[in-house]
């Protein structure tokens, strides 16, 4: 199977932005130069298959839908009829354990465990990444060692569970409203604060919103 350097160069363009990478960040991971980054996603150059599989994997795409080839961005695990009733395709979801503001989300520390998702409804969010709830903060409804599903998307809607950047920390969820420049940040738990960020001077970065989360049920968020 060949690889389409066009199709390849604007897919791989698209994953970088979407997480947060760099012709650096990437080449410093798979031992690339910046240059032959650049060369990838302007469709001068198709890296050699060994390089494509690992950017698949690193990206958690499927690796015939990075090369060019209209088929779906996941990689899907044909289940067999006894498993799980009509919906045949699951996909697995990287899940970390913290996300930092100086490093793209990739390049953060994955736990071991990840989330079965559905083929269809990952098709339907697009780009996403799983994360592990870290405290009490989002308490009860978002619990420790909770596991989410946080779509990336910056437009910000008040009442949505947002996970963002604010000053140089690492990333929060929490529930948000919006007033004009202010960003206020609203645990559920009571024993929490809630904080009020100036957008561009407490440099917040909305990163996207929680639309699933693993609990002891299953609670899909509204979209």
């Amino acid at each position: 199977m060949n690889i389409n350097k066009t199709v390849f160069g604007t897919r791989l363009k698209q994953l970088m932005k979407s997480y947060g990478e760099t012709t650096y960040s990437i080449g410093r991971h798979f031992k690339l130069s910046p240059p032959s980054i650049s060369r990838y996603t302007r469709g001068e150059m198709a890296p050699k298959m060994t390089t494509l599989y690992a950017l698949a994997d690193y990206f958690g795409v499927n690796p015939e839908w990075l090369m060019g080839e209209p088929v779906s961005m996941y990689q899907s695990d044909v289940l067999d009829d006894s498993d799980i009733g009509a919906e045949k395709s699951l996909v697995s979801v990287s899940v970390f354990d913290e996300i930092r503001y100086d490093l793209p989300i990739f390049s953060n520390h994955r736990i071991k465990r990840e989330l079965q998702m559905p083929l269809d409804q990952l098709t339907k969010w697009g780009p996403v990444f799983g994360y592990r709830i870290p405290d009490e903060s989002m308490s009860p409804i978002l619990q420790p060692d909770d596991l989410v599903i946080i779509r990336l998307d910056t437009a910000v809607q008040s009442g949505n569970a947002v996970a963002f950047h604010a000053n140089g920390e690492n990333m929060k969820i929490r529930k948000v409203i919006v007033q004009g420049k202010q960003l206020i940040a609203q645990p559920v738990n009571p024993n929490v604060d809630a904080v009020s960020y100036h957008i561009q001077q407490d440099r917040v970065q909305i990163i996207g919103r929680v639309v699933y989360c693993l609990h002891q049920e299953e609670t899909y968020f509204k979209r």
